[in-house]
């Protein structure tokens, strides 16, 4: 155990804990106004504790597991793929609605939602993909990074045609960018990956400039998905119908000024904002602990994502980098779209904000991830510990 301690990253493990605990603070707190029943916000206090221990027990063991649980075994995730292919085809039948959106197997009191157990899985097949099958597709003079991951992309890509077909754009999105970025950062030359960089950019750009001349279009579309981008390019002239989220989280931020209204203090979350305790969170926080609460909770995890990419830019390996990577770009994009929607520079996507937002799936598959790159630390902190000696 004190061996354990000493070889633990506390740089992740801090910031980790930290945000767990605001985020049980501000779901709690958050949760407030989302029933009449005063022992609601109780309720979900409740489940968000249990959440964040069970995702403490899951990092424990992803952290502790032998890399040979998890590392060169290609077929174990295929088949997990295929598993969760499944999985998502019984989504589009039975699943539970919610927003527009098919996205939650309901057991009982658990509700599952697949598509964010897909983000480590294809963090953990790509990194097997990228380390060790990237020989066997060199050829064909085609650039490296296509030829290493054309065919065993066949079962992703279906996988994230399904999640778009729940209809999960959100999930859809990340997942995406999970995969690219750690295609670019596995094996991509400086020329690649500036066209990367550049033609992600450009098409964030050129979507807000695009969506401006169709919004009479989209308007008149009755998808909840379409509403939803149309409603960010001006949500006030929209305040009626899909605009109202939107303005609120503005009314939130603004009311809570510098340092907020204080903790529970919240007036936008009284039935204004619709999910206040899961995409509109940061809004919350914004309105009870102001601007400057704002800057604590993405400023740990600024410094999460950073470490994260020193812990993987410090070993040679390629399986341990992409996972440090993809779960960097993991945490970063989902940061992006939770805040980017609350505050209207991006539409909104209905995804949670890492370790803040209420949901047992995103905390499970986020610590999953996290638990992989504390044991990455640990064996690059013994490897360097003997070149010492």
């Amino acid at each position: 155990m004190i061996k354990y301690l000493k070889q633990l990253d506390w740089y992740i493990m801090v910031p980790y804990l930290l945000l767990s605990m605001i985020g049980i603070v501000m779901v709690f707190s958050s949760s407030e106004g989302l029933s009449a029943h005063t022992d609601m916000a109780f309720r979900y206090l409740v489940l968000q504790i249990v959440f964040v221990v069970v995702g403490f027990c899951v990092l424990i063991f992803f952290s502790v597991l032998r890399s040979k649980a998890f590392e060169g075994n290609l077929k174990f995730y295929i088949i997990l793929m295929v598993i969760m292919v499944f999985a998502l085809i019984f989504l589009m039948f039975f699943g539970a609605t919610t927003n527009g959106a098919a996205g939650w197997i309901i057991l009982g009191p658990v509700h599952i939602q697949p598509a964010e157990f897909c983000k480590p899985l294809f963090i953990l097949y790509y990194a097997n993909v990228l380390a060790y099958e990237k020989p066997f597709f060199e050829n064909d003079g085609l650039p490296k990074e296509f030829i290493t991951v054309a065919r065993p992309s066949l079962i992703p890509i279906f996988m994230l045609l399904l999640i778009l077909f729940q209809p999960d754009t959100g999930g859809f999105a990340i997942n995406l960018f999970i995969i690219l970025m750690m295609i670019l950062a596995a094996g991509s030359n400086f020329k690649s990956a500036r066209i990367w960089i550049v033609g992600i950019g450009a098409l964030f750009v050129g979507f807000r400039l695009w969506i401006k001349p169709f919004e009479g279009i989209i308007s008149h579309m009755h998808s909840y998905q379409m509403q939803r981008i149309i409603s960010f390019s001006d949500p006030f002239k929209y305040i009626q119908t899909s605009g109202h989220q939107l303005v609120n989280s503005y009314y939130a931020i603004s009311n809570g000024g510098w340092f907020g209204v204080g903790i529970g203090n919240g007036i936008q979350k009284m039935g204004y904002l619709s999910e206040p305790n899961t995409d509109f969170i940061i809004a919350v926080i914004g309105e009870e602990l102001g601007i400057v609460g704002i800057l604590v909770v993405l400023g740990l995890l600024l410094y999460l994502i950073l470490r994260i990419i020193a812990v993987g830019s410090r070993t040679n390996d390629t399986f341990y980098s992409t996972i440090c990577y993809g779960t960097a770009a993991y945490i970063f994009i989902q940061t992006l779209f939770n805040t980017g929607g609350a505050i209207g520079m991006i539409p909104l996507t209905g995804v949670a904000l890492p370790f803040i937002s209420y949901g047992g799936s995103s905390i499970i598959a986020l610590t999953i991830c996290l638990g992989l790159v504390l044991h990455i630390s640990r064996i690059e902190k013994k490897e360097r510990n003997k070149k010492a000696k």
